[in-house]
């Protein structure tokens, strides 16, 4: 019942390709029907030499000692040649109906099931959660839904080609039917996503147990060509009758489910509900407004400075995104720039960050402040971009800034998405003489390898190591760990997230070459940036 297979005695030819056969093949029956008929009209045609009425007479005549058993011999052997003209128009009509049936099976195949996988696709799906619905309804019961979404494949179709992704599809789909009880459904809805329907759930039946076997025997090792490869997916659930009454309505909210988990890291699970339903829609609203926050000239710009550890002197400055809507006030960066990553703008928006940051570092310069390096924080989406270098490039004429002043940061997850090309671009930029910054080090996925591979100039230290100094010993270790790597490396060291003095006695103390955090300044605007540039209050 889970993958619904067509019956194995039915053969699977494309419709959409018939098998070309010849002419006479195809008009086969129509020819022997000629045949019969030609036949017949040159035997009534051959009475005109033939006198039948006097031939049969005359044998009649000749045969006086005829008796019934002659009789019925010469009408049996007449009615055994009309069987066998029957027997042949049976098979023919047999032939035709069974070519008709496996044409009308095909098309069902096509319009209901998924052509890789063989399982329901959508609209099958949708059919068997209606008539689920209704059984529930009658008898009183609970039915779940649940939406499964598979991570990581473009970098397997990427690897492996669209052959390889295929193979992984057909076992992702064999992996999630033998999880399913007997009357469960198992349905490919698009791509990557598939849908599993629980009826008649208990309250005996724990649903979170079952997903979160779902997600251990998705994530598993592949094996795709000789090779293996790992994946991770989310799980929505939508309950009825508690999230929906409808087999859309329940759909969709197991979809938002899915995303909602998704959102909050790999291999998650999340079930659907009100508030979350409400985090929905105030996601909407974000991105409605946010489309047009730079022709409302609502973003800016604000900035924190960077402080050489030994000196105490500013050495750069972290240029740090503001939006502040009518509507929705105040937003922090980490609300709606994945927001704007989703929807597809950020690249513009990192566009205007990186023309406004490098406008402002050249205007303290011509206004006769020290020199110090701008830094300005990347998305993955910007890296993506091909030749993005000249993007940076265009900017540092345009504003006429030298680019030793310019730094660009990039997260560990950033680099790493696809750290072969991560390579390439971050060449292509340092090749302009901009500096690169890792930044968040320790809470992402890279390893010593790629770190000698990207074209590092500053590693920053992930304000998660710094904020429980002097208290964890565990934080202690870990943050000279990446202190001592960076010096093997001759990399810059910046410890983010400093607040206390005595963290600032820590770093010192350790070789830290500079540091960042709120015990020397927030993020201010430039005016109050400058007040710091003239006046330091630490």
């Amino acid at each position: 019942m889970a993958t619904h297979k067509v019956s194995k005695a039915v053969t699977r030819r494309s419709v959409s390709q018939p098998k070309d056969v010849g002419f006479f093949k195809r008009f086969s029956m129509v020819f022997e029907s000629l045949s019969i008929v030609l036949i017949t009209a040159a035997l009534m045609w051959s009475t005109r030499f033939v006198g039948v009425p006097e031939f049969v007479l005359k044998l009649s005549n000749n045969q006086p000692h005829w008796q019934l058993g002659n009789i019925i011999t010469l009408v049996s052997i007449s009615a055994l040649g009309l069987l066998v003209l029957l027997t042949r128009y049976s098979f023919y009509l047999r032939k035709k109906m069974k070519l008709q049936f496996v044409a009308e099976e095909e098309i069902k195949r096509l319009a209901f099931f998924d052509s890789l996988t063989n399982l329901p696709n959508k609209e099958l799906c949708q059919d068997r959660i209606e008539q689920a619905l209704a059984r529930a309804a009658r008898n009183n019961t609970s039915i779940a839904v649940l939406f499964i979404g598979i991570d990581d494949f473009k970098a397997v179709n990427d690897q492996q080609g669209h052959v390889g992704g295929d193979k992984l599809l057909k076992q992702v789909a064999k992996r999630l039917s033998g999880q399913l009880r007997s009357g469960d459904t198992l349905a490919r809805i698009t791509g990557v996503e598939f849908i599993i329907l629980l009826e008649t759930i208990s309250p005996k039946d724990n649903i979170n147990t079952f997903a979160d076997k779902v997600l251990l025997n998705l994530t598993k090792c592949y094996r795709i060509a000789m090779q293996e490869v790992y994946i991770t997916g989310n799980v929505g659930v939508a309950l009825y009758p508690s999230d929906g009454e409808y087999g859309k309505e329940l759909i969709q909210h197991a979809d938002t489910a899915m995303c909602f988990a998704k959102e909050k890291g790999r291999n998650r699970l999340a079930f659907f509900s009100k508030e979350l339903q409400e985090q929905v829609n105030i996601k909407k609203k974000i991105a409605e407004q946010l489309r047009g926050a730079m022709e409302r000239d609502e973003l800016v710009l604000h900035y924190q400075p960077i402080i050489a550890t030994h000196s105490n002197e500013i050495i750069a400055v972290e240029a740090l995104l503001r939006w502040n809507n009518e509507l929705l006030g105040d937003l922090a960066p980490d609300v709606f720039i994945p927001i704007a990553e989703e929807i597809g703008i950020i690249t513009k928006i990192g566009d205007w960050v990186l023309a406004q940051a490098c406008l402002q570092n050249k205007a303290w310069q011509q206004q006769g402040y020290p020199c110090i390096v701008m830094t300005i924080n990347m998305s993955v989406m910007q890296l993506a971009i091909s030749n993005y270098a000249s993007t940076v490039s265009t900017s540092l004429t345009e504003t006429s800034l030298e680019p030793q002043y310019l730094e660009l940061e990039f997260t560990e997850n950033t680099l790493m998405k696809d750290a072969k090309k991560s390579i390439v671009q971050l060449r292509e930029l340092s090749a302009l003489g901009v500096s690169i910054a890792l930044d968040d080090f320790g809470t992402g996925y890279s390893s010593i390898k790629h770190l000698s591979k990207f074209k590092l100039n500053k590693l920053k230290i992930d304000s998660s190591f710094i904020k429980n100094i002097p208290v964890s010993a565990g934080d202690i270790m870990a943050t000279k760990t990446i202190i001592a790597l960076a010096k093997q490396l001759k990399l810059h060291i910046t410890a983010e997230g400093v607040e206390t003095a005595k963290q600032c006695e820590f770093l010192t103390t350790n070789n830290v070459d500079s540091m960042q955090g709120y015990h020397f300044s927030r993020p201010v605007p430039a005016k109050d940036f400058e007040r710091l540039l003239q006046s330091p209050s630490w």
